[in-house]
């Protein structure tokens, strides 16, 4: 990985802007949380939004690995932690996999 791809990785994690991991978070709880059938459900109740949660639990993990730790192992055990969980959120919310967008 060289410099400018983990400054430009520190920078998405890091950003309080348009595009950055915490839109991101925020537009991805914001719509599990769509996906409820009872408006007497708590959020955190809701089957899309734990799915939501662990994918951001993951994408932690490999935040951590990649930048925190620089191990390329753990990395890729995180990276394919966190795409199992995305597809995972991504059919709770009727999107197609990862692969397919």
């Amino acid at each position: 990985m060289g410099s400018g791809s983990l400054e430009e990785t520190k920078s998405f994690f890091a950003g309080e802007e348009e595009g950055s991991w915490k839109d991101t978070a925020t537009a991805g709880y914001l719509l599990a949380n769509a996906f409820r059938k009872s408006s007497a459900t708590p959020p955190d109740n809701l089957p899309a939004v734990k799915k939501w949660k662990a994918f951001k639990a993951n994408v932690g993990e490999l935040y951590n690995a990649a930048v925190t730790k620089n191990s390329v192992k753990d990395a890729i055990i995180a990276y394919e932690n966190a795409q199992k969980t995305l597809n995972d959120y991504l059919e709770a919310v009727e999107l197609p996999s990862a692969i397919e967008l």
